[in-house]
């Protein structure tokens, strides 16, 4: 069983400054933002309190990295919401979400260590371990020797919507509809790579190395596996667009792996190396990070031994309009929009709620794409002044629906609970 990869990092500039760990500087990033309150499970925040504050002076630049200060010019700052510095982290509220394709601009960040910056002309790919014959592509032999493929794909960060959970596990804030995004992706199927390597009869599972490194020796290279049946499935794609374009520098330039409805850190970005392992790996990122509790636990209650490693995303949706707090009239229609999609199956049906959750009513809901995530509308015109709330459920094709609030677990993965939004009706 592999322990460590032991992959040589692709070609970049050197670099010798010193920087706070990982762990460190979440740490550091929590302490500042305790005692601001905690963000109300089941709704989102306004929009006009999402602006984080502006830090007192700008992060060192490391050699061979890209600033934070340069990755949110391809953000809508007037919406994107910076949760910390270092990792960089950030997205945007649900109602800057109602869009049938992610826009690049409102795509969310999770950074676990620094952006590289990567000379693609330079930049290789290795798929090495259980194979038959070692390989290695260029960006440019990858895109000409397998057939290029388009899809729209959930990505979604194991963490998004941990503030839903009380008390609230440590780790990036982000809201309960906080860290997703559904743009198009452009690559190759990992299958059609692996088959031309040749996997041996015994592997198990596959594991993408980024090239993302800190200023920190000792920090761990991020190392996720996936099983062999994940990585062979046709929607599994080594990528190098997102929406029509070069993937941006902090989304995993110039090539990453792309793993439709599972944890976003699966579909690791700066992808260098692919090793077929007969076991999963072992590692920070597989054995300590992104795990859940096998069975429910109390909250507050430590992880137990009896952990497993994050996989699909359970069944979920968000309101995307009205905007909280929006007012209408009464009589007037409100048009609900929303979002709701599942990291294994296929969404049922999307319901709402106008009583708190007692009754529930069917929402319309077309089609879309497996992994994608679908549209749902849903009228209502008010017959009374006041305040109106909306609720949101998903069910998916397997019987699962959406919770009122998400069973929790201590490092507040896979938040899936019921979305609320709320306005005033006024006469």
């Amino acid at each position: 069983m592999f322990s460590t990869l032991g992959a040589p990092r692709p070609a970049r500039r050197e670099h010798k400054a010193k920087e706070v760990p990982m762990d460190e500087s979440r740490r550091s990033f929590l302490a500042r933002v305790a005692g601001t309150g905690a963000i109300v499970a089941l709704a989102d925040p306004p929009l006009v309190f999402a602006q984080a504050p502006a830090p007192a002076a700008p992060e060192p630049v490391i050699p061979g990295t890209v600033s934070n200060a340069d990755v949110l010019k391809g953000k809508d700052m007037s919406v994107f919401k910076v949760h910390s510095e270092r990792p960089l982290t950030g997205s945007v509220p649900a109602e800057a979400h109602d869009f049938d394709v992610t826009p690049t601009d409102r795509m969310f960040i999770r950074n676990n260590l620094l952006t590289p910056d990567i000379d693609a002309a330079q930049h290789k790919l290795t798929i090495k371990g259980l194979v038959d014959k070692e390989l290695t592509f260029s960006v440019d032999e990858l895109k000409r020797t397998f057939k290029a493929v388009t899809l729209q794909a959930m990505l979604e960060c194991a963490g998004s919507g941990r503030t839903g959970f009380q008390p609230t596990p440590r780790g990036t804030p982000w809201s309960p509809t906080g860290g997703m995004g559904c743009p198009k992706w452009t690559g190759v199927r990992l299958a059609d790579v692996l088959r031309a390597a040749g996997v041996k009869a015994n592997a198990v599972h596959v594991a993408g190395q980024g090239a993302d490194f800190g200023a920190v020796p000792t920090l761990a290279p991020v190392i996720r596996s996936i099983p062999m049946s994940k990585a062979m499935e046709e929607n599994t794609l080594i990528a190098w667009d997102m929406n029509g374009a070069p993937l941006p520098k902090v989304h995993g330039y110039p090539i990453r792996l792309l793993v439709p409805g599972w944890a976003g850190s699966a579909s690791t970005k700066w992808l260098h190396t692919l090793t077929v392992l007969d076991a999963p790996f072992k590692g920070t990122y597989m054995d300590d990070s992104y795990r859940i509790p096998r069975y429910p636990v109390a909250p507050g209650e430590r992880m137990p031994k009896d952990a497993v490693s994050t996989e699909a995303w359970p069944v979920k949706s968000m309101i995307t309009a009205p905007a909280p707090n929006a007012k209408f009239r009464v009589g007037e229609p409100i048009l609900v929009r929303g979002k709701a999609w599942v990291g294994d199956g296929a969404i049922e049906r999307v319901e709402i709620s106008l009583d708190e959750g007692v009754t529930w009513q069917a929402a319309h809901d077309p089609r879309g794409d497996k992994y994608a995530w679908r549209g749902f509308r849903f009228l209502h015109r008010p017959q009374r002044p006041g305040y109106q709330t909306f609720l949101a459920r998903a069910w998916d094709d397997k019987g699962n629906a959406q919770p009122l609030v998400s069973p929790w677990n201590p490092l507040g993965y896979f938040w899936n609970g019921v979305h609320r939004v709320g306005v005033t009706v006024e006469a």
